[in-house]
């Protein structure tokens, strides 16, 4: 003769069964609450389109940069390897110049500023000179320290410093005329650089600290 199974028995089998249903109802409203928190909060990758209405420009390939050997403002000799293991914003002016230059600098300055000391880390703002003949290391150390100890330049000898910036699509002539107090026309495009040292894009000038806020995240995605 079978008989049941105590009340006891019975009254903890059940209570292990609720708690097995409770503990995995709670998992899974945790993963479905932070997947959609994941999802909200995360930054969206833009498309080419996109880009191309913020005026940034992706490359479907990253390019490798051109041989080269410049001096930074600390007097370093430095090659293509010097732009690895960081995001480079890179910049082509030069520290005569009377608008865009100190302008785009300014600007940099405000966006690099917001940035965390963990972001800052991971990105530097160059200033590349297409002055070469004026703008030496000493020029370009005591010019950059106006805008933020942390910006960084590059200057050399003229072809070096024409290889480099045709690299990066950055042509430049100098103004005829003016003697000593010459002008030089350049792009006030910005070069993106990543940490493997590859060119990967352009940010078309006028920049503005909000457009490199929307565009930075895709770019660092994507490249």
């Amino acid at each position: 003769m079978a008989y049941p199974e105590p009340f006891e028995e019975v009254s903890s089998e059940r209570k292990r069964g609720i708690q097995i249903t409770v503990v995995t109802i709670v998992i899974l409203a945790t993963l479905f609450v932070g997947g959609f928190f994941w999802a909200f909060t995360r930054e969206r990758v833009l498309s080419a389109e996109e880009l191309q209405a913020n005026g940034a420009l992706l490359f479907e390939k990253a390019r490798k940069l051109p041989a080269f050997t410049l001096a930074n403002d600390r007097g370093e000799s430095v090659d293509a390897s010097w732009f690895e293991g960081q995001w480079d914003i890179v910049f082509f002016g030069y520290t005569f110049c009377p608008d865009i230059c100190p302008t785009t600098l300014a600007l940099l300055k405000q966006y690099y500023d917001q940035l965390t000391p963990e972001q800052q880390s991971e990105t530097r703002i160059v200033l590349a000179s297409v002055d070469p003949a004026r703008d030496t290391v000493s020029q370009l150390s005591q010019y950059l320290a106006f805008f933020h100890e942390d910006f960084r330049g590059v200057t050399g000898e003229f072809l070096e410093v024409h290889r480099f910036a045709t690299g990066l699509g950055a042509p430049f002539t100098k103004v005829p005329g003016g003697g000593e107090n010459y002008l030089v026309d350049h792009s006030g495009n910005v070069a993106l650089i990543n940490p493997n040292g590859h060119f990967v894009g352009i940010l078309k000038a006028p920049i503005t600290v909000e457009q490199i806020n929307r565009v930075m995240p895709t770019f660092k995605a994507l490249r």
